[in-house]
């Protein structure tokens, strides 16, 4: 059997869930602010099973976004980007996530910050204010089934 055959033999035996080690939605999200455009990065997840919620979506703040902050208009964008994806925004996990990707200049090995929100629906069906709560890392992998990184 040649080197190619036993690779390509090795990748039939991985398990399937490798298959699935990319999030859902991975793109560049651009918004309309008071003043100006707003941007940030988003990527959508599907939790693992057993988990209270079906999905998780993160929004990354990101330096060339010369707009609103994406914490300044939270509800607004777990509104339109769970219209666009197709979900309901009180069955996704939110997480705000600043890394030196969020700052010019800021080195590789900057500190990162993971806020982590929820929503619900008043009886009018308008969206609540976020429930926030800081998160590391570690619950965000977890949160994703390990897709996260």
């Amino acid at each position: 059997m040649s080197a190619l055959h036993l690779a390509c033999f090795a990748v039939m035996l991985l398990p399937v869930r490798l298959v699935y080690a990319q999030p859902l939605i991975d793109t560049l999200f651009v918004w309309q602010g008071y003043r100006q455009e707003g941007r940030c990065r988003v990527q959508l997840y599907r939790t693992p099973p057993g988990t209270d919620r079906s999905y998780v979506v993160v929004l990354q703040e990101l330096a060339e976004n010369a707009g609103p902050s994406t914490i300044a208009d939270a509800r607004y964008l777990a509104e339109r980007l769970s219209r666009q994806f197709g979900f309901n925004p009180t069955q996704a996990y939110w997480v705000f996530h600043w890394g030196a990707f969020s700052f010019r200049g800021a080195r590789a090995s900057a500190k990162e910050l993971f806020l982590r929100a929820t929503f619900s629906r008043s009886s009018s069906g308008r969206l609540s204010a976020p429930r926030w709560q800081v998160i590391t890392r570690a619950d965000v992998e977890r949160l994703t089934d390990r897709q996260f990184h």
